[in-house]
């Protein structure tokens, strides 16, 4: 065993993490300490490696971690020094690319002998102008936010009313045409022989969707995805008495899940009967971003494609600077007004507008995380400063 003054300098200076080299928790006692020893260091004993000169530093060097970590006190010291050299590597890569310059250089200077009064006085000009900076992209950020926040509201309000336009009630024809079965019926399914999801189960669970008009189940082999074989599903078809209860049955699923994993977590596959989206549902219309910000008021960001969104909420973007974005509200378009006396492919007006709501209020649902995730940022951007 090495004496106390080695033991000591081992326990300051050794850069080895002797709780990593045996295997144990920072909180081990001395029972699990002394077992871990000896359970490693059977198999570096030099009766047994030989000269494996490798092996035989190994071996000294796990008798020098349980000397330190059996001394009480020894080990407090150890301890502290590996905790300040965490800390210490902690706080080195917590510095910005600019301050761990700033860093360099002043330790370089320290250790030249050549720190004066007039670096001293530089250092200070330029920590002053590097915090005046940090408040500029702080308050730059608010002000851009803020013009994001008042660009959001407008479009809203826009969406809004052109939403209370829509709902004008036009000539009904004489003779509507009832929205298919097919485009009211979802499907899903969950394993066979799960007990408590029977037909009226499923019919209490997926009631709060809308009217069901009946729930068909049948058992099936299915190979799901990644797997080698087969295995036993029951197989669940819902149909609505409305296509806007299955729609919101089939774009609400995502949601439950997170919320309540414990009872919609068991479902797969929650799905249109057709495996796509009725064509008569109406499709947001998502146009290129429009160029009527002023130039200095924010930096540009990269355009987005124009096309069809899904009718669920889209994936968050990322400009080039790091700040989310989203599609704006103006730029959604609601399904063309049917011509006087012609169903709009068998879905009625009442239909397509609670539809229209539900997207407009996803919309709305993002925008409100996107605020939020901001705010974050701009908190954690204050902190930093």
């Amino acid at each position: 065993m090495a004496s106390d003054g080695d033991l000591k300098d081992h326990a300051l200076n050794s850069s080895h993490d002797f709780y990593r080299l045996l295997g144990i928790a920072v909180s081990a006692n001395s029972a699990e300490i002394r077992t871990a020893y000896r359970k490693t260091a059977l198999k570096y004993h030099p009766d047994k490696v030989a000269s494996n000169q490798e092996a035989l530093d190994k071996f000294h060097l796990l008798q020098v971690a349980y000397d330190v970590l059996s001394d009480e006190n020894v080990r407090a010291l150890y301890d502290n020094a590996r905790r300040a050299r965490e800390e210490k590597k902690l706080r080195e890569s917590a510095y910005s690319d600019k301050r761990r310059q700033m860093k360099d250089e002043l330790e370089a200077r320290e250790r030249a002998g050549v720190a004066g009064l007039k670096r001293k006085r530089e250092d200070a000009r330029e920590e002053e102008a590097f915090q005046q900076e940090l408040k500029r992209l702080a308050a730059d950020g608010a002000r851009r936010r803020k013009e994001r926040e008042e660009m959001l509201r407008k479009e809203m309000a826009d969406a809004m009313e052109e939403e209370r336009k829509e709902r004008t009630p036009e000539p009904q024809p004489t003779a509507p045409t009832k929205v298919e079965e097919t485009d009211r019926t979802i499907k899903l399914r969950y394993p066979a022989g799960t007990t408590d999801l029977g037909q009226s189960q499923l019919t209490s669970l997926f009631e709060r969707f809308g009217k069901i008009e009946h729930v068909l189940l049948r058992d099936k082999k299915i190979k799901p995805e990644g797997e080698k074989h087969r295995k036993d599903y029951t197989i669940a078809i819902i149909v609505y008495e409305s296509i806007v209860a299955a729609h919101k049955a089939v774009t609400d699923f995502p949601h439950l899940m997170k919320q309540e994993p414990a009872i919609w977590g068991r479902f797969e596959d929650v799905n249109w009967q057709s495996g796509k989206e009725p064509d008569c549902i109406p499709k947001p219309k998502r146009k290129e971003e429009s160029a009527s910000s002023t130039p200095h008021s924010t930096p540009k960001t990269k355009g987005y494609a124009t096309g069809d969104a899904p009718s669920t909420p889209a994936a968050r973007f990322k400009t080039e600077h790091g700040l989310k974005k989203v599609p704006s509200f103006g730029s959604f378009k609601g399904t063309p007004k049917a011509a006087t006396g012609t169903p709009t492919s068998g879905l009625d007006a009442e239909d397509a507008m609670m539809i229209r709501l539900k997207q407009a209020a996803e919309r709305k649902r993002l925008a409100e995380e996107i605020k939020r995730q901001e705010a974050e940022e701009e908190a954690a951007l204050e902190q930093k400063s």
